[in-house]
This record gives structure tokens, C-alpha cells and sequence, in this order.
């Protein structure tokens, strides 16, 4: 208990540094993350940006980040996903609300996914509503939505998201995906660069202490010496299977990322059908060697990108969310 309330009041001290350092100005956040990850911000340009993490933190920036901020909302992105002709590879939606007072779990069925549609990590998995401490998981859920999610790493594009919770189907995986990963979901990160797929991050095996990865190209190819080793992942000598659907979730991954210079498209396999779980443009880093990071970026194409100073991409953005 005392080491959760440590990790929580840990978390709150960093998101008000990096509320501050985003008021001040958003690049001293982009530059504080990355120091926080690499230690060492004197290698981190901005201004020139050549790695995919410099050109993702110019791209937030510098641009209209408008339709990164509809379709990272992970409630809104279902609009865009049915957009694209793709509505029945997205989970099944039970409801959504402004405030958690407002649920009615009788309205729910036994199980389902509970999550906040900004941030990372805001996820709960209910197997049996009958053992729900409704007034615990309200009082967890509003303070999902009381801290805005963005600050850190001048992730601009979340600040305009308007929160709220969403219940959402309990997917479960096929049995083959079981064989590896047996308590947790398999994740299948799609990077898409200029609208085309470039390489799939495996991410499976959840548990308290970190998760396992795997990174292939569109072929199926493991490319496992483009990944950096962290405490806190490990690598496996046995690879992933490869997926019956693969064509077909690439095929979906470049239709989704068709508008975009750079996003992750990530799917989940359900009776080996992909199911469309959210599009992330600015994801966590530290995943990638830097050589494997400036491949990425010499693909990143910024002059496809509609430049603008960050306050009209601000103003863009506080329209979209009146709107």
C-alpha cells in the first residue's frame, strides 16, 4: 500500500514539473523527457531534427496537430476508424462518460474494459462485475480524469482531448497467442511512416514487473537488433508466430495512417481478425538503438506536414475541442 501511494505521489510531482516546463515553453517539456530518458538533452535537436524522436516532438510543434488529437482520443478514434470503412474491427462499445458518477454498472454486462480515452496506462479490466467496489473504482476513475495528460514531452496533441470513460468489450485472444502469452493481451504495433508500414513491435506477456517484445518487418523478418535493452522488457530466443491476418492488418495499418508522416497503428487478433486498439503518434521512447531511431526519421517526410508556429496549432486545437 505505502509503495503505491509512494509511486502515485511520484507521479503527481512529475506531471506538475512538466506542466510547468510546458507553460513556460513546450520545448523545455520535449527536452526534459528526453533527458529524463537518454540523459543527455545536448543530442537532442529540435531545430534540425534528423531521429524520429526529433521529428515527432517538431512535428507537435510545428503543425496542425488537430487530427492527432481526434484520433489519439481512444473514444473519438472510433468516428475516424469508421471513416475508413473499418467499423467492424473495432471492439464493441458498451457506453461513455463526462463523469463516473454518472455509470450504471447494471447497464454493463459481466465483463468488460474500463478506460480513460486520453493517457496511458488508464485501463481497467473487470472479468466479473459482481466483485466491482463501485465507489473505489468511481473515485479511481475521476482521478483518471482530473490530471490532463500531455504535459510531459510536449505532447500537445492530448492537452486538447476532452476526457472522459469509456466501457468497452473484454477482447479474448486466439489460442495460439494464449500458448505465449497467457494472462495478457498480445499487442501488434503497426509503424506507418508516410502511410506505409515499416516494421511490427510485438509487445505481450504483461505482468507488474515489465513485458516482453519482438520487432519484425512486413515480411514477418525479425529484426530484434533494432530493439535496446531495458530492465524493465526482455527479449525471448523463441519468436512470435506469425499471424494468419498479417496481410490483412497491413493492409488496415495503411489505410489508417494514410493522412498522416508518421503513426503506430495497434491491433489485437481475435479470432484471427485484427481489432483496431488505438493510433499513437508520440509513444513512449527508449524502445529503439539510436541507429534504428535515425533510419525511422530519414523516412519521416516533414515537408508533407502543414507547418505553423505552436500557438495556432494550440488555437486549431481549442476549436476542435469546442467543437
Amino acid at each position: 500500500m505505502i509503495k503505491k501511494l509512494l509511486k502515485r505521489f511520484h507521479g503527481i510531482c512529475l506531471y506538475y514539473r512538466f506542466k510547468r516546463l510546458y507553460e513556460k515553453d513546450p520545448r523545455l517539456a520535449a527536452i526534459a523527457l528526453y533527458d529524463r530518458i537518454y540523459g543527455n538533452h545536448d543530442k537532442f535537436n529540435i531545430d534540425k531534427p534528423k531521429s524520429l524522436i526529433e521529428k515527432i516532438t517538431w512535428l507537435e510543434l510545428n503543425t496542425d496537430t488537430s487530427l492527432w488529437t481526434l484520433c489519439a482520443d481512444k473514444y473519438r478514434m472510433r468516428e475516424y476508424v469508421a471513416k475508413c470503412g473499418l467499423e467492424k474491427h473495432l471492439p464493441k462499445l458498451y457506453g461513455h462518460w463526462d463523469n463516473p458518477n454518472d455509470i450504471d454498472f447494471n447497464q454493463l454486462p459481466d465483463e468488460f474494459v474500463m478506460k480513460a480515452n486520453n493517457g496511458c496506462g488508464t485501463v481497467k479490466i473487470i472479468k466479473d462485475k459482481s466483485t466491482i467496489n463501485e465507489k473505489r473504482l468511481k473515485k479511481e476513475l475521476k482521478r483518471w480524469l482530473k490530471y490532463k495528460f500531455g504535459y510531459m514531452g510536449a505532447q500537445t496533441h492530448y492537452l486538447s482531448i476532452k476526457p472522459c470513460i469509456l466501457a468497452e468489450e473484454l477482447l479474448h485472444q486466439d489460442d495460439n497467442q494464449k500458448s505465449f502469452s497467457p494472462k495478457s493481451m498480445v499487442d501488434y504495433k503497426v509503424w506507418c511512416i508516410n502511410g506505409i508500414p515499416e516494421s511490427i513491435l510485438v509487445v505481450y506477456g504483461r505482468n507488474d514487473s515489465g513485458y516482453s517484445l519482438d520487432l519484425y518487418d512486413i515480411e514477418w523478418k525479425r529484426i530484434n537488433d533494432n530493439l535496446k535493452q531495458n530492465g524493465h522488457f526482455v527479449f525471448h530466443e523463441k519468436e512470435v508466430p506469425k499471424p494468419k491476418c498479417l496481410k490483412k492488418m497491413i493492409e488496415m495499418a495503411k489505410t489508417l495512417s494514410e493522412p498522416f508522416v508518421e503513426v503506430r497503428v495497434d491491433f489485437y487478433i481475435v479470432d484471427e481478425n485484427p481489432i483496431v486498439g488505438e493510433l499513437t503518434f508520440s509513444t513512449g521512447y527508449g524502445y529503439f538503438t539510436d541507429k534504428y531511431y535515425e533510419y525511422l526519421g530519414r523516412k519521416v517526410d516533414l515537408a508533407k506536414a502543414n507547418e505553423c508556429d505552436w500557438l495556432t496549432a494550440k488555437h486549431i486545437d481549442r476549436q476542435y475541442r469546442q467543437g
